[in-house]
């Protein structure tokens, strides 16, 4: 079994010795009654920071098996050898050997220990343990100082690290920092480091996750820290202006024409937010009726957004957003929440210029204050508050175009709060610059959103609601230009690599701590020891790197530190790189294949009940052929589609209005159909179809799973590039024979389809075809007794060895295909079911129902809880790490991990963390550890799965085109009875 830590206990593998039936002795054995011969070897380097010994262990020539099956471990008394390598070894070619690190002076006492193992009388296997005390003196320096000992110890010793650690990467990959301890390896002791088991990260993807509109930093960071270190910091000489880079090509829609155009035949007006006239014109804007359902909304984002997240990242990270926030602007939300029930409070709103929230981003809360006074008494605690939990934080005034601007900071923008008042609005903000923007729209300096053209003419298709339960999002195609410009672009992808410089830092501060047992008090400390390589962590905005030794963290004069990185909108890009250039250029390629087709303004309108909904709108894209793709796979107009007469175990479900013409094409490819239409005049023009379709996936058991975070655009040996839309066809196919699945026909004529389904089971065993060379296709079909009143057939067809059987019957007004028999008996006996809710009018429809997770629940809770094993385990090294680093208690490490990393480690499914001293292990209560992994098998309700899946009933998605957008809906119905 690997040794999870550094060092490993004798009490583990003795216990593990006991529980193979082995009886047990130890002996305590002096030095010259060993089975083999030591010798102790020291070197001191010149300066007398480094002091490395090695133990080297000899069999004489008459040595029997011993050597071969026996390990061999080595433990320091005191903590001033520490370091040893390897943890454990055994003899090869009779020569065995450990390294390690001294540290203070005199001597030191080691103790070995080895294992003999023999036969007891009854034939039981006897285990002795002899260990004895080995002593290494540390050597004074020589005056005048010189080196003792030979330097290959140190360097063999430094090999042994990094193949220790490069051992640790195979168990866990994700740890950036045994990953930096290897690749900094060669500047530190002057060794070629070992392979990194984790595959060299991929150019191309990496430049391009770095230009994505929301990358996950620390996804990235590991790769990003393997390039850097392999290649260098720098990108070259910034001497091309950015004024050179032109951004991507994006037409507008006429939006004046088409304002006119709604205002004089249609006699719609806009129905723009009076508080947008805050709002810069490029900026994204939430505005909320009140703060109950923006902070609904905001704890099903959180709860949503982390569950689902974690399944496509595999992580468990909190970055504690809210606390974050609210420490930074001075305000408490749910204080604020019930200043707007005592009508303090009229309106809320947000704004700022990008999406980049877990790294640090510009944040500004805009408030309607109906009642002021009050508002200011209870915004003074809260400044009191954070006063007492900050006593460095500064307060002063200035004056920006009229408006008096309160400041309170502290300098590593814990607290980074800019308070103003306009007329009955309080706007509060963590951005200086953020601000001042705010400012200018407000008086007219610059261009608001309430002037918007395409702002206005959203909301003529999607107006907002004054309903208290609602709120609105807009982001305008003027802040989707500036994104995708190379400023905020270029801006962006600079300060995800300084993250990475600073993980990188923190990582070598780390590195420094393991070697001395303290924290580096500068930078110099980790220059001067080799520790980082300031040629390639290099800043590429200009910003200059420092070691906060009080928060023991690195920080950069420009991009400040972790968790609070500063807003893009207060970073300036002037100048770019050749290499920058030709990377916004590659960019505004991959833009153009994809994102283009599928970014226009963007807005969501959202109503915050019991059945959450979500509806956003969708302008017909003016830059590409994606829009009008997805319009021609569905008929002109859009159609109810119900969902009360769905099969009760059907867990996922597509509805879906193809159109008279494409249901009739595809009829006519259906096997024997089209033999049968063209013998009957009456069917032949399908004129008795309807012109809509469902696809429902029943619960049942399965063997393989698909799991469709795993899909991306792939390579395939033969076929080549496999989009993801074909990727997602075959996954669906493989779900379709793996569970019951049914298809429904909507017919207009019920006469007309019984008679096909009569004629069609009487003559499709006649109908054979060869698919394939040598291979016959053979059809067969026949009547089951009736059901309900219901005439039931199954249609079969045989390939080769390979049968599929579709149990078929008309229901109602819909032809219905079900690959098995229950399923089919399951929708004739819902098919008189009344309509509880009005049937959504669209042209598409997905539905997931949770009621219907029966056999699949299990399955899918293993799913889920597999994906929470991996994300907790993944936590427990870096925990580890910290833990012994620093011996601290384990309630330390989430304030270490914040200075180091910038999250805190969390169990998704509630566990608690633990050091276990015997094992020298850190465990989690409920997943163990990689060595010892549990997951329940049962449901638990306090589970991840069981809180997030228990609290809804069903989430319906639907898609309406009108003539003049696209009207896409979610709704999420949270279950009625949050017990069951």
């Amino acid at each position: 079994m690997k040794t999870f830590a550094w060092s490993c206990g004798m009490g583990a593998v003795l216990c593990g010795l006991l529980s193979a039936g082995a009886t047990m002795a130890a002996e305590e054995l002096a030095a010259d009654m060993w089975p083999f011969h030591h010798k102790v070897e020291v070197y001191r380097s010149e300066q007398g920071d480094v002091t490395v010994f090695t133990l080297r262990l000899e069999q004489d020539f008459l040595a029997g098996e011993f050597d071969k099956g026996s390990f061999l471990r080595l433990h320091a008394t005191d903590d001033r050898a520490y370091l040893i390598y390897p943890k454990e070894t055994k003899f090869q070619q009779k020569h065995a050997e450990f390294y390690g690190r001294l540290r203070g002076e005199g001597k030191v006492n080691l103790k070995l220990s080895f294992e003999i193992i023999s036969e007891n009388l009854d034939g039981s296997r006897r285990v002795t343990v002899r260990q004895g005390n080995i002593e290494v003196p540390i050597p004074e320096l020589p005056d005048p100082p010189a080196a003792v000992g030979p330097k290959s110890i140190y360097l063999d010793w430094a090999r042994q690290q990094n193949l220790y650690f490069a051992d640790l990467l195979r168990y866990y990959p994700e740890e950036s920092f045994y990953q930096y301890c290897i690749l900094q390896s060669q500047a530190r002791y002057g060794v070629t480091p070992p392979p990194i088991p984790q595959g060299t990260p991929n150019a191309t993807a990496l430049e391009t996750d770095l230009y994505q509109v929301v990358t996950g930093s620390m996804a990235i960071q590991d790769s990003l820290q393997r390039a850097a270190l392999s290649t260098g910091g720098r990108m070259g000489d910034l001497n091309t202006h950015v004024s050179t880079l032109r951004p991507p090509t994006v037409r507008s829609l006429p939006y004046e024409k088409l304002l006119e155009e709604k205002r004089t035949k249609e006699k719609i007006e806009p129905k723009v937010h009076e508080m947008s006239r805050m709002v810069p014109q490029d900026q994204y804007f939430a505005h909320f009726n009140s703060m109950q359902s923006l902070g609904e909304l905001l704890d099903l984002s959180s709860q949503w957004g982390n569950n689902l997240l974690r399944l496509f990242t595999v992580r468990a990270q909190d970055q504690r957003l809210q606390p974050k926030l609210e420490d930074q602007l001075c305000l408490r939300r749910d204080p604020l929440t019930k200043l707007f029930a005592d009508q303090v409070i009229e309106e809320v709103g947000f704004t700022g210029a990008d999406p980049f929230v877990l790294e640090g981003t510009d944040v500004t809360l805009i408030l309607r204050l109906k009642q002021p006074e009050l508002f200011d008494k209870a915004a003074a605690g809260w400044l009191d508050e954070v006063r007492g939990k900050y006593p460095q934080m500064v307060s002063r005034t200035f004056n920006y175009r009229g408006h008096e601007v309160a400041v309170h900071y502290t300098p590593d923008r814990m607290v980074s709060s800019f308070v103003a008042r306009h007329q009955q609005y309080a706007v509060y903000s963590n951005s200086h610059r953020a601000i001042r923007r705010v400012i200018d729209a407000a008086a007219a300096v610059s261009p608001c959103l309430h002037d918007a053209l395409d702002y206005r003419y959203v909301t003529t298709i999607l107006p907002p609601s004054a309903a208290a339960n609602s709120g609105y999002f807009f982001a305008s195609e003027a802040t989707i230009r500036r994104l995708v410009g190379p400023e905020a672009k270029i801006s962006e992808k600079r300060r995800l690599q300084c993250f990475n410089n600073l993980v990188m830092l923190n990582n070598a501060s780390l590195f420094y701590r393991l070697e001395y047992g303290k924290s580096p008090q500068s930078l110099s400390d980790l220059i001067e020891g080799r520790f980082i390589d300031p040629k390639k962590i290099v800043c590429p905005h200009g910003g200059a790197y420092a070691f906060d030794a009080e928060r023991d963290t690195c920080t950069c004069s420009l991009h400040n530190r972790l968790k609070y990185l500063t807003p893009n909108v207060e970073l300036s890009v002037l100048n770019v790189s050749k290499e920058e250039a030709a990377e916004y250029d590659r960019y505004k390629q991959r833009y153009a294949s994809f994102w283009q087709k599928a970014f226009d303004p963007i807005a969501v309108r959202v109503t915050v009940e019991e059945r959450l909904k979500l509806e956003a709108c969708v302008l017909p894209f003016a830059n590409g052929g994606f829009y009008e793709h997805l319009r021609r796979m569905v008929d002109k107009n859009p159609r109810p589609l119900a969902t009360e007469r769905i099969a009760p175990s059907a867990v996922a479900s597509v509805l879906m209005v193809p159109g008279r013409e494409q249901i009739a094409e595809y009829l006519n490819g259906i096997p024997g159909v089209s033999e049968t239409l063209r013998a009957d005049p009456t069917l032949t023009d399908l004129k008795w179809v309807g012109d809509r379709v469902g696809l429902h996936f029943c619960d049942g058991e399965t063997i393989l799973q698909i799991d469709p975070t795993q899909l991306t655009p792939t390579s395939v040996p033969m076929l080549g590039e496999v989009p993801l839309e074909t990727q997602a066809a075959v996954s669906a196919l493989l779900m379709a024979i793996k569970l019951p699945v049914y298809v429904t026909l909507e017919v207009e004529n019920p006469e007309s389809a019984a008679r096909l389904l009569e004629q069609l089971s009487q003559q499709i065993f006649l109908k054979q075809s060869t698919l394939l060379p040598g291979i016959q296709t053979v059809m067969d079909a026949y009547r089951l007794p009736d059901y309900k009143e219901h005439a039931m057939y199954v249609f079969s067809g045989q390939l080769y060895a390979v049968k599929v059987r579709l149990h078929v019957a008309l229901v109602g007004d819909r032809l219905v295909a079900a690959t098995k028999p229950e399923i089919l008996r399951e929708v004739i006996d819902v098919a008189g079911a009344n309509e509880t809710q009005t049937p959504t009018e669209a042209h598409m429809l997905w539905r997931f129902n949770r009621g219907g997770l029966g056999r699949l629940h299990d399955d899918a809770q293993l799913y889920w809880a597999e994906k929470s094993r991996v994300a907790c385990h993944r936590n427990i090294i870096s925990i580890y790490n910290l833990r012994k680093l620093y011996g601290t208690p384990i309630d330390e490490i989430p304030r270490l991990s914040e200075a180091k990393y910038g999250v805190r480690y969390f169990c998704p499914d509630h566990g608690e963390y633990s050091f276990d001293a015997e094992r020298n292990q850190i465990v989690c209560s409920v997943h163990g550890n990689r060595e010892d992994s549990r997951q329940n098998p049962r449901l638990d309700r306090q589970s991840s799965f069981s809180q997030f899946i228990e609290n809804l009933d069903e989430v319906i998605a639907s898609l309406r085109f009108q003539d003049d957008a696209l009207i896409t809906t979610l709704e999420i119905v949270r279950s009625r009875d949050k017990e069951k």
